[in-house]
């Protein structure tokens, strides 16, 4: 005859002290309160705001279209103005007021003046870098700047220190990340061009700030790419603004990632 065991009652004596020990170690758990929550993943930053500043280069078409493709995943500001090189934006330094074109497009503004039927534009000043980071508070800062250096009779030590100032003043606010946008190539300037990208790479290196070398992507025909040597005409601007979109992208996306790193280094170490 098969007897039916009640296996509850058998592991009963068993049980009961376990449970016992499992509810004072607990409570000991608790009490010590070393015990770590689950960190919770915060909500995606917003995408990072641009500030992006040029001259006469980014005045044309260069500068429209680079600053609508930024502008499908970014809020941007762009200024620029024809024959203005970085001292011209350092507060330090006197007004440069330009009378060959200027660029203004922000969320709240819209100016743009250029040549027409042989007519000068009005005169207009250059806006301060430092206001500029001031107003729009940007995470990033997009220059497109070097060009009027190459016919000027500047020395290393004088763009050195225009640059060095530039980045300074940049990063005194808002600025995480600088993209510079090194001249692209240029038919009547190519015999000194070279001196302002070393120059611009040797300040780079030193402070930090990213080169996209636009002469990789360029080469200046007369007659087709332009009609003086330096100023690209829209199509061969656009053909450029194209040809360096995807490293632009690259650099400002790493820059993103650095600062998610940083951010969850800082929620880790305030964790612990």
């Amino acid at each position: 005859m098969h007897v039916k065991k009640d296996w509850s009652k058998l592991l009963q004596p068993i049980l009961l002290p376990l449970a016992f020990v499992l509810g004072i170690g607990s409570f000991i758990l608790v009490a010590d309160g070393k015990t770590k929550k689950p960190a919770k993943a915060g909500p995606d930053a917003p995408p990072p705001s641009i500030l992006m500043i040029g001259d006469s280069l980014s005045v044309g078409k260069f500068g429209e279209v680079i600053q609508m493709h930024l502008a499908l995943k970014h809020r941007v500001a762009a200024y620029a103005s024809c024959g203005s090189s970085p001292e011209h934006w350092l507060a330090g330094e006197p007004d440069f007021v330009t009378k060959c074109g200027y660029r203004q497009r922000t969320s709240d503004s819209d100016v743009f003046t250029d040549w027409a039927n042989g007519r000068a534009p009005r005169p207009t000043r250059t806006p301060k870098l430092a206001d500029l980071v001031r107003k729009h508070k940007p995470t990033i800062l997009v220059v497109q700047l070097g060009t009027n250096w190459m016919d000027r009779n500047l020395s290393d030590e004088q763009m050195t220190d225009y640059l060095s100032r530039f980045v300074e003043e940049a990063r005194r606010g808002t600025v995480e990340k600088i993209v510079w946008i090194a001249p692209p190539d240029s038919s009547r300037l190519r015999k000194v061009q070279g001196r302002v990208h070393q120059l611009l790479r040797r300040v780079a290196g030193r402070k930090n700030f990213d080169i996209i070398d636009s002469r990789n992507v360029t080469h200046y025909v007369m007659g087709k790419t332009g009609g003086d040597g330096i100023h690209y005409n829209s199509e061969s601007s656009e053909a450029w603004a194209h040809a360096i979109q995807r490293d632009l992208d690259i650099k400002i996306a790493l820059s993103r990632r650095e600062n998610k790193l940083s951010s969850f280094r800082r929620d880790e170490a305030a964790g612990n």
